[in-house]
């Protein structure tokens, strides 16, 4: 069986979609539907159930998924192996990530531009999803690597620190708070907080921020992604508590306020991959990159503190 075809099957494995894997192989979608078939012939079973929207594997599907990956992992390291006696230097493979949002999707896509600069013969593919979805990706195996906020409470996954965020209060310009050079949780009580969604892990390490301080924040709205907490304090006189780096671009607008929390507050953000399983080279690779190339510490600017 040919090479390009276990490729073609896992990429439809992965992104549940046979036109998304054709074009990631340069090819048709009837082109790739013929291949699949003729692999399915092959082996004589059914590996995709066509008839759902996304469509899933079946359960030998899913098993002859498993088994291409290891050989994919295997045929990547025989190359690179066999590259190095012949003194080739350069790294090839696949980088699967999926992230969450609010880890910095400029960050992000502009160290994977440069990667892709210096290591031009490896492919680097990014998702941005919930918590929970980039944990799931994690355990069927679509993914390498995820990126994700509170690692430790991942089952089954292991994770290396990328950086501690400082969380900040963000505001209107013109709210009361914005003035201030620190906000305690007593500043709060009387506030309409705009929190995140109970599911996400940073709902849940606010509440135990504000347990820890004594008091019961007065809860206005809830959403699950930051940036329509941005835009719902940005347009109402609520505040909330973000991450400090996904509100630079707002500060530096004139958009939003943010003032330093007391006392502070902190947000871990971490590569994680499957527990136990080694990180092919390419992969291995980028998480190195990634770890060399994290941004300074957030510093509220001058003017976000003063406004």
């Amino acid at each position: 069986m040919q090479i390009e075809t276990i490729k073609l099957f896992c990429d439809v494995a992965e992104h549940r979609s046979i036109s998304r894997a054709a074009a990631l192989h340069e090819i048709t979608q009837s082109a790739a539907s013929q291949r699949l078939m003729a692999l399915e012939r092959d082996l004589g079973v059914q590996l995709i159930d066509r008839s759902t929207r996304p469509l899933q594997l079946t359960a030998a599907g899913d098993l002859y998924h498993r088994g291409c990956r290891d050989i994919m992992d295997r045929y990547e390291k025989l190359q690179r192996q066999t590259a190095a006696l012949h003194q080739v230097p350069a790294l090839t493979g696949e980088v699967r990530i999926a992230s969450i949002y609010s880890a910095g999707i400029g960050l992000l896509n502009q160290i994977i531009r440069t990667f892709r600069r210096e290591q031009s013969r490896c492919r680097v593919q990014i998702e941005y999803q919930h918590p929970e979805v980039v944990h799931d990706r994690l355990l069927h195996d679509q993914c390498d690597i995820g990126i994700i906020s509170y690692p430790h409470r991942w089952r089954g996954l292991s994770s290396i620190a990328l950086r501690d965020e400082a969380m900040v209060l963000i505001c209107r310009p013109d709210h009361e708070l914005a003035g201030r050079e620190a906000v305690r949780p007593a500043d709060l009580v009387e506030q309409p907080l705009v929190a995140f969604d109970n599911h996400l892990p940073i709902r849940r390490h606010l509440t135990g921020y504000f347990r820890e301080v004594g008091i019961a924040p007065n809860i206005a709205h809830r959403f699950d992604n930051v940036d329509t907490i941005k835009t719902y304090v940005s347009e109402t006189p609520t505040v909330a508590i973000v991450p400090g780096r996904t509100v630079m671009r707002e500060l530096e607008q004139g958009i939003l306020a943010a003032v330093r929390l007391e006392p502070a507050l902190s947000r871990p953000i971490a590569i994680v991959y499957h527990k136990g399983r080694e990180l092919p080279p390419a992969v291995q690779a980028f998480a190195d990159f990634l770890l060399k190339h994290q941004p300074k510490p957030f510093e509220l600017p001058a003017a976000a503190a003063s406004v």
